[in-house]
């Protein structure tokens, strides 16, 4: 695989379903047996299994706090990680907010940073494309993120759960066009949204991953028909 992927997530949320019953964990040079519960870190386990660690950097390692850093600090720890790659994926779990500002938190710089165009010397890093993938939460659901509306044929994307960053890069094509069903005003642009989404279970099916990726970048390169959000409030 040629691309490379920054994988953004919030290493401890357990609002996910289970994947395995048991892991082994390194532990001060030691494999330990560990019955803990699934994280979304253990996702990523699996994202690198599919596509190869290798082709992966990762984002947020220990749930740390930004508060007491400087923007120009968290900017330094993200600039090499981030713009060695093209593609920029986030993990949406169901409890990847924390109870402090958003801009205390990693997945939100992660995005921002992702979604900049950043001149360093004599190289400028170009904005990545940004591919969402939503994780089933502890009931194995994705129904706390997707509704399926089948009389009127759509999807709700409830993304009022999400980090503003993220919801401010979705249906914010420039282009607007709807069709009406039932009061409410349907996205048919086929690509209404700077970051797409995608089920965990469509994305990990097989090669499929590739398709997601292939459909991230040309959504990138067409970034001129979206309103796109780079700074965080």
């Amino acid at each position: 695989m040629a691309r490379k992927i920054f994988v953004s997530y919030k290493y401890k949320d357990e609002k996910v379903a289970k994947l395995q019953d048991s892991y082994y964990e390194n532990v001060d040079g030691f494999m330990k047996f560990n019955t803990r519960r699934t994280r979304a870190r253990d996702y990523v386990d699996k994202l690198q299994e599919k596509i190869g660690a290798d082709n992966i950097n990762l984002g947020e390692k220990d749930g740390e706090s930004l508060e007491a850093f400087t923007d120009q600090q968290i900017e330094s720890s993200l600039k090499k990680r981030i713009r060695q790659c093209s593609i920029t994926v986030v993990l949406i779990s169901k409890g990847m907010k924390s109870n402090v500002l958003e801009k205390d938190q990693w997945i939100p710089w992660e995005v921002s940073y992702s979604l900049r165009v950043v001149p360093t010397g004599g190289y400028t890093k170009q904005r990545n494309a940004v591919l969402g993938v939503v994780l089933p939460d502890e009931n194995g659901n994705y129904e706390w993120y997707y509704t399926s509306n089948p009389t009127c044929k759509s999807i709700t994307h409830h993304t009022g759960q999400l980090f503003k960053i993220l919801k401010d890069n979705m249906f914010n094509i420039l282009e607007k066009d709807y069709r009406e069903c039932n009061g409410s005003k349907i996205h048919i642009k086929n690509e209404p949204s700077f970051i797409k989404t995608v089920k965990w279970d469509d994305f990990m099916n097989g090669n499929s991953y590739s398709f997601y990726f292939d459909k991230a970048i040309e959504i990138k390169n067409d970034e001129s028909s979206y309103n796109i959000h780079v700074n965080l409030e």
